[in-house]
């Protein structure tokens, strides 16, 4: 019901429709596999609505082939982390399939996101000439394309989406990593993947428990046979892994990502290394390694609620890691003194710095490489933690010569002529449009003055063959019968002319934003040796001003060497559970509370969502319908409820009593609905009937919510038997109605505790 108040004026009736919402979902990839990434498309009506572009770090782009047959229909992305897995194929499909929709993201997601996608770019390209799928300049073009979002920030949508609201919540697994609301009318739908139920040390726990009853939810059965470690244990294990090899003269190796889990690791580690006094160095070792940290330091407020006020109270920001050195290459890394901790990209040891140092580490058995994250059942990562022995796909760049320097020198000189007769083409093919125009303007000034249609010699300049002729526009030559007109006596250039208003020349914005766009890709975030000035990431003219051998082997033309090594595992290989994501027992937990009316189960093998599914259909009643789709397998699911819009009369909006409840007003309203023809009102009933009050709350009152509101006040508060035990024995429990219940000797707690579960609800 739309109410506007405007001096009380009587609100025109509108028209009474009955809405009924379509959905559509189609699983891109990412379902009925153990693939990580992630790529759905939800349709509401007509509006398309990508949720997230993921991709692996091979790159494979016969993934994204179900993406390409799907791209005009994307109105807009949603992205959920800030990984490859959730936003990795976001380049290729804007630089190659045309992918031209905004992208809604949190900042962090925007920042870290950045980071991640030019380390996966360098990581790559370091030791393959060959990778063209994508390019800086397609990262930038990405970032230009995102609109950024707070927490709980209720976005409507414009234009074909009018009436979609889009909401980010917490998800607890990475930094700004989200989970969406789409809600239009009464349909709320919720897309919930790779959550945390658990708060860790950098991040608190998901958004998703407090979310009650939507329309559907979509929700991943990856983890569902996992079980998380509890935090301290997962903790003290790394610690031990790490210690015990350095005290034995060893490096540890921990693969992880660029920009995301890799935070929670720092922290564990600098933080013990500040408790013990070691001296060991931590090394952070990737290409974008100085921007992470720097990056964590400005977004405390995306952290858990213990960090924020840690930081307001005056203790230090925990994301400046003192004992953690940022290095970008393996000889810098070779400065650092031994034994020492080396966290490296990329967890999957499919490129990155984390596989040159793994073949080096690996055969020497005072050594570890310790996991922090989950492999995919096929990488390299899964076989070493598995067997004794790998083989390895290495390559390296190397700078033509000889024949092949020869030859390719030759295509690029062909290739250079070409494109320079083309432009003279083009060039030649404007300037004659711009005479021919020139001309029709001279012949129409001589009809004007009443000519014959004979040409006017005191108009006319002929240029004569034994004269040296005028270039024009660098390959259009004039001759004899082409004629200058009076407008242009010189040249055959248009003179363009500029507009001005009362400030002076008008600016144009697309000049600049392509200037800013050529500077960016000229120069963009790199490593910076001294943590204060970018490096150039790209070879091009302006690198021959600096000298050095560096900039000279950047401008050469490279080939790629392809090479393979065995490679045996003497090193200690453990494993330690940094994932940061549910398992099996918090996703039936979060599922009995969410009760979804209808669930579509994605990102997970055939084995856990049928386990899920078969939970949800035996436990869950009110749930209508579960979902398992395949890839590319269209449900289409319609919304339940009627929408009926009716106008409110100004004689029972004045009568009503609002009330705050959140961030609602609400009023208990007794009237009669009047029908005339498709036009509806509710106006104010003959006969005033009582109403049994109701309790109203923002949300669901929890034991554990509880618990808090009782120490801010005071009291302490303890779990027991599933009951909250607070002073002089009053508990507080939970009712099969669902309703809170409060016990204890009557007292003056007892009074002050049940006034503070009282003022959580508003009676109406």
């Amino acid at each position: 019901m739309s109410v506007k108040n405007n001096s009380l004026r009587i609100i025109v009736a509108l028209l009474c429709v009955e809405e009924m919402v379509v959905i559509t979902f189609t699983p891109l990839y990412g379902v009925q596999s153990t693939e990580q990434s992630c790529c759905y498309l939800l349709e509401v009506d007509d509006i398309g609505i990508l949720l997230d572009c993921g991709w692996t770090d091979d790159f494979d782009v016969a993934l994204l082939e179900p993406l390409a047959q799907v791209i005009d229909k994307i109105d807009l992305v949603l992205v959920s982390h800030p990984d490859l897995a959730h936003m990795g194929a976001l380049p290729y499909a804007v630089g190659t399939l045309g992918l031209k929709a905004p992208v809604y993201a949190t900042l962090p997601v925007y920042r870290m996101g950045e980071i991640v996608l030019y380390e996966a770019y360098q990581a790559r390209t370091k030791d393959d000439a060959s990778f063209k799928l994508f390019s800086l300049d397609d990262v930038d073009q990405v970032l230009e394309t995102f609109i950024q979002l707070k927490y709980s920030q209720k976005l409507r949508l414009s234009g074909q989406g009018e009436g979609i609201y889009i909401t980010p919540h917490a998800a607890g697994h990475l930094i700004g990593g989200s989970i969406w609301s789409i809600v239009k009318e009464t349909d709320e739908i919720i897309y919930a993947v790779d959550y945390n139920h658990r708060a860790d040390h950098i991040l608190g726990k998901t958004f998703l428990e407090s979310i009650s009853r939507p329309t559907l939810l979509i929700t991943d059965s990856m983890h569902l046979n996992k079980e998380q470690p509890k935090m301290k244990d997962r903790d003290e294990r790394l610690k031990d892994d790490v210690v015990n090899t350095l005290r034995r003269g060893g490096d540890a190796l921990i693969p992880c990502d660029s920009a995301g889990r890799v935070l929670e690791v720092l922290h564990v580690l600098d933080q013990y290394w500040i408790k013990l006094k070691l001296k060991y160095p931590i090394a952070l070792l990737s290409t974008m390694s100085y921007y992470v940290p720097q990056a964590a330091q400005a977004m405390l407020e995306w952290c858990s609620e213990r960090i924020s006020k840690n930081f307001d109270i005056g203790k230090p920001n925990p994301f400046n890691f003192s004992h953690v050195h940022v290095v970008h290459d393996l000889e810098e890394l070779d400065k650092l003194s031994s034994p020492k901790v080396i966290l490296a990209t990329s967890p999957t040891l499919a490129q990155g710095f984390a596989k040159d140092l793994f073949a080096l580490m690996a055969p020497q058995p005072q050594n570890s490489i310790i996991f922090v994250t989950t492999p995919h059942p096929t990488s390299l990562s899964a076989q070493v933690q598995t067997s004794r022995q790998v083989v390895i796909q290495q390559s390296r760049n190397v700078p033509l010569e000889g024949a092949e320097l020869a030859a390719y020198e030759a295509k690029e000189r062909r290739r250079i002529q070409n494109e320079a007769e083309l432009k003279a083409k083009e060039i030649e093919e404007a300037a004659m449009e711009d005479m021919m125009m020139g001309i029709a303007e001279y012949e129409s000034e001589d009809d004007e003055d009443g000519g014959d249609g004979d040409v006017d010699m005191t108009k006319t300049t002929i240029v004569p063959l034994d004269k040296p002729t005028a270039q024009l526009r660098g390959s259009f030559r004039v001759g004899f019968g082409q004629f200058a007109t009076a407008r242009y006596p010189m040249f055959f250039a248009m003179e363009h002319k500029c507009e001005w208003d009362e400030y002076g020349e008008a600016i144009q914005p697309d000049e600049f934003k392509e200037l800013t766009s050529t500077a960016k890709s000229r120069k963009r975030k790199g490593k910076a040796k001294d943590g204060t000035e970018d490096v150039n990431m790209e070879a091009n003219e302006d690198d021959a001003d600096t000298g050095g051998a560096d900039e000279v082997n950047e401008n050469r033309p490279m080939k790629t060497l392809y090479s393979t090594t065995t490679v045996d595992i003497n090193a200690k290989v453990t494993f330690v559970d940094f994932d940061g994501l549910a398992d099996g027992r918090a996703i039936k937990n979060c599922l009995d509370k969410v009760k979804p009316r209808k669930l579509i189960l994605v990102h997970g093998t055939p084995e856990t969502s049928s386990d899920l599914k078969s939970y949800v259909d035996s436990s869950i009643d009110t749930c209508e319908a579960v979902y398992c789709p395949n890839a590319k397998e269209c449900i289409d699911i319609e919304s339940d409820t009627t929408v009926c819009k009716v106008s409110l009369k100004e004689s029972l909006y004045t009568t009503a009593h609002f009330q705050k409840v959140g961030s609602h007003d609400v009023a208990y309203i007794n009237g009669m609905l009047d029908f005339h023809g498709t036009q509806c009102t509710l106006d104010k009933a003959d006969v005033e009937l009582p109403h049994a009050p109701m309790r109203l709350s923002q949300g669901k009152i929890t034991l554990d919510s509880m618990k808090q509101l009782l120490a801010k006040a005071g009291f302490k508060a303890n779990f027991s038997g599933g009951m909250l035990v607070c002073d002089d024995g009053v508990v507080l429990k939970r009712a099969r109605n669902n309703e809170i219940m409060v016990e204890g000797t009557l007292s003056a707690s007892y009074y002050r505790i049940r006034e503070i579960l009282y003022s959580q609800y508003t009676l109406v």
